[in-house]
């Protein structure tokens, strides 16, 4: 969800970075306003929501003090480390900024100009602040956009399986498409649950309620179009949708019930409904990257769905995308006979196994932390990486405990 105003939100606030908010936003909130107060316009330009969140996302401002001659080099500077994409790059603490602002201030006073000196140097958290970026993945996020890559290069449908242990970070690498899906596609993202397994398409579900819900908030005329556009996909066969997603009802309107079919026909007749309901979102303009977490508990019904999606030549523009715990899926796991069915009939499955962490991405990890050189805490990368086997999520949690 969208938290704030959208010309001074951070990326992080956009719901499309991978990345928590905190007091960092604010920081950067403040660096929009000072530049407006520096330069008189905002440091971006847009006409729509979407445009925003690019914006935020991806472009580079221009530096106040290239925008407007007379603006100090220095100052220039903290607008743009305040305007920084990452929070880790940014100031950390009103107090740090606060610090090079007078140290400005006293430089104009004295000389009449700020000559320039290190930023940041008195901008000490004192809470521990540990780094939201990933370490140690570059490959496998390479990987994952290249196949996002190709659906909208070739108009293809391709399923991607991450697989590895708890807390390895593989929802964290799928998230990683938030970034590069604005404005070129949309997201949507549902997770099984174990006690949940008895509820057919429960997951699904979970994950295009992420979808209609903003239809919701769009003008007449963009939600008349989206309307007219679900009533020629569906048909006389809405109520089934509506069955799984109710707020579909809203947009759609009221629709006729279905007859029964007997148990082999119901399950084609849905899958039928489905497909074409998805291809309402998966299409050229904005091709769909469809997110399943902990497949290891998915339901029999989703898993035939998901290879009648895979196989099926009428579904295009759609990357999906499944993540499970290796040690839970063995070879007789319904997942495994899938995957080599899926192969069989010449679906493109490619899959991604995640590993733990190197000794020197730990290192890394543990160095931007405290904020220090890698050489200055070689000893506790060490002890970390041997208490907790380079798994990132143990990680984080051995550094907190260790700060408590």
């Amino acid at each position: 969800m969208i938290a704030g105003t959208l010309a001074y939100i951070a990326p992080e606030q956009t719901g499309r970075m991978n990345r928590s908010i905190d007091s960092r936003s604010d920081l950067y909130a403040l660096g929009v306003t000072l530049y407006e107060l520096l330069t008189g316009v905002l440091p971006f330009t847009a006409s729509d929501p979407m445009e925003w969140i690019h914006c935020h996302i991806a472009r580079q401002p221009v530096p106040p003090g290239e925008r407007v001659t007379g603006v100090p080099a220095q100052l220039s500077a903290i607008v743009m480390k305040l305007l920084a994409k990452t929070a880790e790059d940014r100031y950390q603490t009103a107090a740090g900024l606060e610090a090079d602002l007078r140290g400005c201030l006293t430089a104009w006073e004295r000389l009449g100009r700020i000559d320039p000196f290190p930023l940041g140097t008195q901008d000490g958290s004192d809470r521990l602040m540990i780094p939201e970026k990933l370490y140690g993945r570059e490959r496998e996020i390479d990987t994952l956009l290249a196949a996002f890559d190709r659906v909208v290069a070739h108009g293809r449908t391709e399923l991607v399986l991450l697989s590895g242990y708890a807390g390895i970070g593989k929802s964290s690498v799928v998230n990683e498409l938030h970034k590069v899906l604005v404005p070129r596609g949309l997201f949507a993202a549902g997770k099984f649950d174990q006690y949940k397994r008895d509820v057919p398409y429960a997951t699904l579900a979970q994950a295009f309620r992420s979808l209609v819900r903003p239809l919701l908030g769009q003008s007449d005329a963009a939600l008349g179009r989206r309307r007219d556009a679900l009533q020629e996909a569906l048909g006389a066969n809405g109520q089934l949708i509506v069955n799984l997603i109710p707020e579909i009802e809203l947009v759609i309107g009221r629709q006729p019930p279905v007859p029964d079919l007997p148990r082999h026909e119901t399950q084609t007749r849905f899958q039928m409904v489905f497909r074409r309901f998805l291809g309402v979102f998966a299409r050229p303009e904005h091709p769909l990257a469809l997110f399943l977490d902990d497949l290891q508990w998915l339901d029999a019904a989703t898993l035939a769905l998901l290879e009648h999606l895979v196989i099926h030549p009428d579904v295009r523009h759609l990357l999906l995308v499944g993540a499970y715990r290796d040690n839970e899926v063995g070879a007789t796991h319904p997942l495994t006979r899938t995957r080599t069915a899926i192969r069989d009939a010449g679906g493109t499955v490619q899959e991604i196994v995640l590993t733990p962490l190197a000794p020197d991405d730990v290192g890394r990890l543990v160095a931007d932390t405290l904020r220090c050189a890698p050489a200055q805490v070689t000893a506790l990368a060490r002890l970390t990486y041997e208490k907790t086997l380079g798994n990132p999520f143990f990680v984080m949690q051995f550094l907190t405990a260790l700060a408590e």
